[in-house]
């Protein structure tokens, strides 16, 4: 059979009409990739603008924020605390820290960890110890309304022998949090936070807590039960540094492990007595904060605005 040019001009015009057709639906090239610089295809190619992958922010901010040994990486951080891109997840809920914690002066004082705990939920970086009591944790510590700066701050129910939060720290750090309770410090020792060498268990490694004894602040080495008063010594409630209830205080302190070296601040004052120059040398692995009671009365504390890092935050205003 032969065709006429009037037929073969149809054929063709049919031929470039599903061409045009194909190229119009956005068809998929031969590396796999997706047309239209959208999310990487079965090819792998890479994630467009914007896009996530394997739960990392292509713009350069990483889930989760902190690496296992506590220090931030993947965003950048600005003023006190982690800029709100960097979302904390994981099993213990998420906690965006914002710009609303007080007294950094840059990202030296905050290179650790930092919290304002506004976010609605615990950062995941923090632990409960004794862990053998974490699926009861709800049962002493959540947060609250009742904040230092903003509306939130860590609440703690100091009703049994051990109730702290931990979060992994290098040998050596500054630290800064503010703190309050709802009782005058009391005659009994007990402790509000601490640097330990072990597994946060309260009776693995040394530990050497910043707490209440004698009605006055003190420092406390676990394994020998050394202490440092902060009236210098004299174990009588008179002297020393006095924590009033339901006031918030900016509470420091610089642990150099290796250096066997521990400073203690209050309201941006240290405290002389309890600077200690032959404490060690330690590994520190934990910081720790909440309350740990052991021939005191039950204490209900609050923390707010912790900042972790490799120089001094400060408390500001």
């Amino acid at each position: 059979m032969s065709f006429s040019a009037r037929s073969f001009a149809f054929f063709a015009a049919l031929a470039l009409a599903l061409a045009s057709a194909a190229a119009a639906c956005g068809g998929t090239s031969s590396s796999g990739n997706d047309g239209g610089g959208g999310a990487g295809g079965a090819g792998g190619g890479p994630a467009g603008p914007g896009s996530t992958s394997s739960g990392v922010t292509s713009g350069g901010v990483t889930s989760g924020g902190v690496t296992s040994s506590g220090v931030t990486t993947g965003s950048t951080t600005t003023g006190s605390v982690t800029s709100t891109s960097g979302a904390t997840t994981g099993t213990g809920g998420s906690d965006v820290t914002s710009s609303t914690s007080t007294g950094s002066t840059g990202s030296g004082g905050c290179s650790i960890f930092c919290s304002d705990f506004e976010g609605g939920s615990l950062p995941s970086e923090l632990q409960f110890f004794p862990e053998y009591q974490r699926s009861n944790m709800g049962n002493y510590v959540k947060l609250d309304s009742t904040g230092h700066s903003g509306t939130g701050s860590v609440k703690v129910s100091g009703t049994d022998f051990s109730q702290m939060l931990g979060v992994a720290v290098p040998s050596k750090f500054w630290g800064r949090v503010y703190l309050k309770s709802d009782t005058d410090i009391q005659m009994g020792h007990n402790t509000y936070v601490a640097a330990v060498s072990g597994t946060g268990d309260p009776n693995d490694g040394e530990a050497i807590r910043i707490g209440e004894h004698q009605c006055q602040l003190e420092l406390n080495r676990k394994s020998d039960d050394a202490e440092k008063l902060s009236n210098g010594g004299m174990y009588t409630c008179s002297g020393g540094v006095k924590l009033v209830a339901n006031t918030w205080y900016c509470l420091e302190f610089y642990y150099d492990g290796p250096g066997r070296e521990v400073r203690v601040f209050v309201d941006s004052k240290e405290v002389d007595a309890m600077h200690v120059t032959d404490w060690g040398p330690y590994d520190y692995k934990l910081f720790k904060f909440g309350f740990e009671k052991y021939h005191g009365g039950a204490k209900t504390m609050w923390y707010d605005d912790l900042a972790l890092g490799a120089e001094r935050a400060g408390c500001g205003t």
